[in-house]
């Protein structure tokens, strides 16, 4: 392989289609990851690796030819570094900068005039300016917008969703100055996809939080709608279908157990504690977290109310841990919120056939179990949290426990289909 023209540096759910769409078009590319574990997955094509957010037979292809290599070493010069390390929240909700401070600072060891640095990963806004800007001058000796360019570009991903491709998602970035931007835009058309240019790093930062912010806010809101068409004695989908009828001024969104993922409410924290940091409150935003907090807790309740019966020493089997169907990420899964509230009560199983471990909040670890596994006789009811497709959730009602679906947001019995177990 010659020298690199591009490094990403983090191989997840947004850097491994970074360093795929740069390979396929043309650049020689390294792609890092810190840990060996998702570097092993990835060179050795383990079924999976490409976490819904590209093709798997594509990332093969292109590391087969010599596109692309992925490891775990250090950073090597090449003239364009693409940061897409994780940007989680810490334990006030606040945004934790450790892997990208430290991708940063490895970075400022060996870039050099006229190279182009540009940060994907998530963050408040300020935080390229405020922090990685000065961190990177302080390191290298050299001045951004000047000797070299520095932009946000925040990714935009829909994990296990073909509808929406890398290509065909319009990408938002903003410089330090004008100049690194038209650097950061060069490199994008190049990639490929529409490139929509901001006027700083902060305001491509604030769209993305503010885009997720919006999600939040409007899946609290259908939840708060649940309730009321509950109340009332209404289909809540039939009140939003109906009203997605409207060709204008409205966008449906769906009740749930609660928002989850790396973004939705992760941003909507960022967007709040922002605001507070200027002296500014967001009391819709900080509603609608409030809302999206109480949900796991408010779902093993209704479980209970529509079982009939408390829970209190039964056996529950979770069908479905992951924070949205076909991905394997449990990070701020509201499904995994629910079954360790099911767990003060009962005893508790799962079953997802994209995440053989689970690490609960507490620190123990629950292993998944096969259906064919389970012991029906000693399940006294289950319950469908994440739907993938690979599972059959109407057989499930066939092997003699109740089956409540909490994918609608509001738990449903399913029909008992009559079929043998």
């Amino acid at each position: 392989m010659r020298p690199p023209d591009v490094v990403v540096l983090g191989l997840g759910f947004t850097g491994l289609p970074t360093a795929l769409a740069a390979a396929e078009a043309g650049s020689a590319v390294v792609g890092l990851d810190v840990s060996p574990e998702r570097v092993r997955r990835i060179t050795e094509g383990v079924p999976g690796f490409g976490l819904g957010t590209v093709s798997e037979r594509a990332v093969g292809e292109v590391i087969a030819r010599g596109g692309l290599r992925v490891s775990g070493g250090a950073v090597p010069r090449a003239g364009t570094y693409v940061v897409c390390v994780p940007t989680p929240p810490d334990r006030r909700g606040d945004v934790d900068l450790t892997a990208l401070t430290a991708a940063v600072t490895a970075l400022a060891a060996v870039i050099g005039v006229g190279d182009l640095v540009l940060v994907q990963s998530t963050c408040p806004p300020r935080t390229l300016d405020r922090h990685l800007v000065p961190l990177l001058e302080e390191r290298s000796g050299l001045r951004a917008g000047r000797d070299f360019a520095v932009a946000s570009a925040p990714m935009r991903v829909d994990p296990g969703r073909a509808s929406h491709p890398f290509h065909a998602v319009p990408r938002v970035i903003g410089g330090y100055t004008r100049a690194c931007a038209r650097r950061a835009k060069g490199f994008l058309d190049a990639v490929g996809g529409p490139v929509v240019e901001v006027g700083s790093s902060a305001a491509a930062e604030l769209v993305k939080v503010f885009e997720n912010t919006f999600r939040m806010v409007n899946i609290s809101l259908a939840n708060e709608l649940a309730a009321l068409c509950r109340a009332h004695g209404v289909d809540v989908d039939e009140v939003v279908d109906a009203a997605a009828t409207k060709p204008y001024g409205f966008l449906a969104h769906r009740p749930s157990a609660g928002a989850g993922g790396d973004c939705v409410p992760v941003a909507a924290r960022f967007l709040s504690l922002s605001a507070r940091r200027e002296g500014l409150h967001c009391s819709v935003v900080d509603a609608a977290l409030a809302v999206n907090d109480a949900m796991p807790l408010r779902t093993a309740h209704r479980i209970e109310e529509v079982c009939g019966k408390s829970l209190r020493g039964s056996r529950v089997l979770v069908v479905g841990v992951t924070y949205k169907a076909d991905v394997p990420n449990v990070r701020q899964s509201a499904a995994v919120a629910v079954l360790e509230e099911l767990r003060r009560v009962a005893t508790v199983e799962y079953h997802d056939p994209h995440v053989p471990r689970l690490e609960l909040s507490d620190g123990s670890v629950l292993l998944g179990v096969a259906l064919d596994d389970v012991d029906w006789s000693l399940v006294d009811a289950v319950v469908v949290m994440t739907r993938h497709r690979v599972v059959d959730h109407e057989a499930l009602a066939a092997r003699g426990a109740p089956v409540f679906d909490c994918g609608t947001g509001d738990p449903v019995r399913l029909p008992d289909t009559g079929l043998a177990a």
